[in-house]
């Protein structure tokens, strides 16, 4: 092969990398550190965020108070589950995909919790590929996808820095393997 296959190759691989990573989905704790409970305002809570598709709430709670019903408007709107409940959790620590651009309704099901403010509506958006970062203003948003923990500190992209820790670290590693072939290919 010849040294500008190679140089060619390589920057199209590395570009290809600034694409999928600048692209992740985010995990969103919701509640921040607070999690899913009483005394929380999830209204304001959601205007801090952008939501799009892939991102992941992860609702932590105590199991044996509270849980999570993925739910229709009108099941939010009047806090009665009897019907048109769409999914239940329960286990304390879900972590929920949003897999369409639409509006997402959640309540705690447990008798007086949706009244008393355990209700969180989420709209989302389709994901637009961004060449810019995966940070959303919100100061507390989630972690990308690659990495398993959540929640906590800004999302944004710092070149190499570690606020996006498997994202970075790939993405460097990419620019590390293309800066190894240009240097092979000009040195040959």
């Amino acid at each position: 092969m010849t040294a500008c296959f190679l140089l060619t190759l390589s920057f199209f691989f590395f570009l290809l990398n600034a694409i999928i990573v600048t692209t992740a989905a985010e995990i969103f704790t919701v509640g921040d550190e607070n999690g899913w409970t009483m005394q929380v305002n999830y209204g304001a809570w959601t205007d801090k965020h952008n939501f799009t598709v892939g991102d992941i709430l992860e609702f932590k709670y105590t199991r044996t108070e509270h849980n999570v019903y993925e739910v229709t408007k009108e099941v939010y709107q009047s806090c009665n589950a009897s019907d048109g409940v769409l999914a239940k959790y329960q286990t304390g620590n879900e972590q929920i995909e949003l897999k369409e651009a639409k509006k997402h309704w959640f309540i705690c099901e447990i008798d007086g919790h949706c009244l008393g403010g355990m209700r969180l509506a989420v709209d989302v958006a389709e994901r637009q590929p961004s060449t810019a970062g995966t940070g959303s203003s919100g100061g507390a948003a989630g972690e990308p996808v690659a990495v398993s923990g959540g929640g906590g500190g800004n999302s944004g992209d710092s070149s190499c820095g570690w606020s996006n820790r498997s994202y970075a670290f790939g993405r460097c590693c990419s620019l590390f393997v293309y800066l190894v072939l240009v240097s092979a290919c000009i040195w040959k």
